[in-house]
């Protein structure tokens, strides 16, 4: 057994049910145990892939878009881009080689000791931090690449026309879903309005509050933009919680600790909150589109006119067309930004 399914136990022990989002908060981020602490979850060997470590068009594009906003704002302080979470660091690998010659310092919010390791054999001069507050105060492009996705979410199903909240119970030595009274009241209040009429299952991201106030309040001193890449909807409900091990959807009560567990983002909560911040707000639109615009097609035509290999080609070809492609990641994952309030329009968006 798991040190972090003993963990989850006593703490069930306790209460009889602990809510969803306490369940993935110690599965992913219990100081010791925790997945995203502790495991390797990255590339073939792990458990998931994601847009960089795909097609390095990815990072290309970003960094082009990134340059473009940092001309637009015309500071003259020097920038700094900060991967939220940057998995091994192929994205800002790929935008630190594309931007040489601009004077651009480089950095990422990471807690997993393994990807901080290969992270910095990949960028050696790139600064590592923990929370926003240890950032340097600097004009800052925050990239957020499947970054939202990985906090707790509160479930709520409606039983007998009853809205009820889901919690993770004990059952003949196994977790198994329960419903009771809604333990935050307030949270969910706060979010009734956006649950779609005829709705019967709905989440609630508990970090996304918290998330985009500290970023808006450090744009707001300091003056950037920050972009988000994720999977979701803007209209929509149902049970999105799910759990990835070795390339392969699982149970998510199964493997705790040892698998990697996320929710689709509702971005009409990413909406409500940059609104309420005093951001602008830019989006949504999709992955497909916003590569698209910012010229990923006639990127891939330069990439393939530089190699004689067919494989490279059929490579990028393949890389491209899944990240763009409907029935891949082009319609699934969207894409949207939020700066403070100033002239900056940035490209990508309608």
């Amino acid at each position: 057994m798991e040190k972090i399914e003993l963990k989850l136990i006593k703490e069930i022990n306790k209460f009889g049910y602990i809510p969803v989002s306490k369940f993935m908060e110690i599965s992913l981020f219990d100081p010791d145990d925790g997945y995203y602490v502790s495991q390797d979850p990255l590339g073939k060997e792990g458990d998931f892939v994601t847009s960089p470590e795909i097609t390095q068009i990815f990072g290309e594009i970003i960094g082009a878009w990134s340059i473009d906003v940092i001309n637009k704002i015309n500071s003259k302080l020097s920038f700094q881009i900060i991967d939220l979470g940057g998995g091994k660091g192929t994205l800002l690998k790929d935008i630190e080689r594309i931007s040489k010659g601009n004077k651009i310092s480089f950095g990422f919010l990471e807690i997993n000791k393994n990807l901080i390791k290969i992270q910095k054999k990949n960028i050696p001069e790139a600064k590592h931090y923990k929370t926003i507050s240890e950032i340097p105060n600097l004009p800052t492009i925050f990239i957020g690449n499947e970054f939202l996705d990985v906090f707790p979410i509160r479930q709520y199903k409606k039983v007998n026309k009853q809205w009820k909240e889901v919690f993770i119970s004990i059952e003949n030595n196994q977790f198994c879903y329960s419903y009771n009274n809604i333990e935050s009241k307030k949270l969910f209040e706060d979010y009734k309005d956006t649950i779609p009429q005829g709705a019967d299952f709905f989440e609630i991201n508990t970090m996304t509050k918290k998330i985009l106030t500290d970023i808006s309040i450090f744009l707001k001193r300091n003056n950037g933009i920050s972009l988000f890449i994720d999977y979701g909807y803007l209209k929509g409900y149902g049970d999105t919680l799910q759990a990835v091990k070795n390339h392969k959807f699982v149970d998510p009560l199964s493997f705790p600790g040892v698998s990697d567990l996320t929710a689709h983002v509702n971005f009409s909560h990413i909406i409500k909150e940059v609104n309420s911040l005093g951001m602008n707000f830019f989006g949504t639109t999709t992955q497909r589109d916003f590569l698209i615009k910012l010229g990923a097609r006639e990127r891939l035509e330069i990439l393939k006119k530089s190699t004689n290999s067919e494989k490279t080609k059929i490579d990028l070809e393949e890389g491209l067309c899944r990240l763009i492609e409907n029935s891949q990641m082009g319609e699934l994952f969207k894409v949207c930004a939020m700066s403070p309030k100033n002239k900056l329009i940035p490209e990508g968006f309608d």
